[in-house]
């Protein structure tokens, strides 16, 4: 009996420690830990901490593109310009993140400007040498030394006065000196095209056409004279607002001309008429008529010019045509008596 009972635990017991291994839970794996960061985010955080961000050579490196550009320089030392400037980029790119790098890199940017600058400024000085000559040259050419003598005098000095500082070696000056010398020049021109139009508006009388435009195109002018010394840009704007100006007074005043002159056309071809040209000079009476109508179609296109020349014309022809007709009919009254 005690050998049953003693059997009987023993296989509960083996039933119970099964039952234990197989409901026991799981045991959960442990959290594995984070990817170590890659070498090259590391190396690039320990520049980026250890490397102060290069702002100073930034600075200069950003001055020297800007005077580099601003001189025109670009367009002279083209790849040497863009060789700088890509210098430059990658200092911008790599700048906060590598900052070793972008040291570098900004410095040989500052570098390599500093060198267009160096290598561009004879060239650029040569460049704007002849611009100042030409611009000289136009202002000659537009009757400068008849109209503003003293002012051209002037003005020519200033440019050997540039050719001297270019001599001298100091080319960004005398870059500077030359191109405030073709500007002065450039007014110079401005304001010789201003006084043609005026003499071309006196000689014709026109201003009485347009008192309003012709007022402020003498302020103008007289500004211009007054700016060319000290303020050439200025002096300029004058100069060309005084042209704009006397171009209105100068259209206006044809404008009234040419009306006038269709109006005289009009007035012996009815004149003519009344005699009947038409029939006793044919011929004569319309060439004329052919004028006037020339007239028309300049008028059309706004050719006052043009047109007020073709109707005066057209009244000539038309009076020749009436003094024609007229002799024609003196000479066969004078038959019948």
């Amino acid at each position: 009996m005690r050998i049953r009972f003693a059997l009987f635990g023993a296989v509960l017991a083996a039933m119970a420690l099964a039952l234990s291994c197989a409901t026991r839970p799981t045991a959960a794996p442990p959290e594995s830990a984070p990817p170590a960061p890659a070498a090259e985010a590391t190396s690039a955080q320990a520049a980026t901490s250890d490397v102060p961000a290069p702002d100073a050579l930034k600075a200069k490196a950003t001055e020297l593109r800007k005077k580099a550009f601003d001189l025109g320089l670009k367009e002279i030392l083209a790849d040497d310009y863009a060789a700088a400037d890509k210098a430059y980029a990658l200092g911008s790119e790599k700048y906060g993140k590598d900052n070793a790098a972008s040291a570098a890199a900004y410095e040989d940017a500052a570098a390599r400007f500093g060198k267009v600058i160096e290598d561009g400024l004879p060239l650029l000085a040569s460049s704007e040498r002849d611009k100042a000559r030409a611009a000289e040259a136009a202002a000659f050419g537009k009757g400068a030394a008849s109209y503003y003598y003293e002012d051209c005098d002037a003005a020519s000095s200033a440019l050997a006065e540039a050719e001297a500082i270019e001599k001298a070696g100091e080319y960004e000056k005398a870059v500077d000196a030359y191109r405030a010398v073709a500007t002065r020049f450039a007014a110079l021109g401005a304001m010789c095209d201003a006084s043609a139009a005026r003499d071309r508006i006196v000689e014709r009388d026109f201003a009485k056409w347009d008192t309003s435009n012709w007022t402020i195109a003498e302020g103008k002018l007289a500004s211009a004279g007054d700016l060319l010394g000290s303020d050439a840009k200025a002096s300029l704007t004058a100069a060309d607002e005084a042209i704009l100006r006397y171009k209105l007074v100068m259209q206006n005043g044809l404008s009234y001309y040419m009306a006038d002159r269709k109006g005289l056309s009009e007035s012996e071809r009815e004149r003519a008429a009344g005699i009947k040209s038409e029939v006793a000079v044919k011929d004569d009476f319309e060439a004329a008529a052919a004028l006037y109508a020339s007239a028309e179609e300049k008028r059309a296109a706004e050719d006052f010019e043009a047109a007020s020349e073709l109707y005066s014309r057209s009244a000539q022809a038309f009076t020749a045509a009436y003094d024609r007709a007229k002799a024609k009919m003196n000479a066969a009254r004078g038959e019948l008596d």
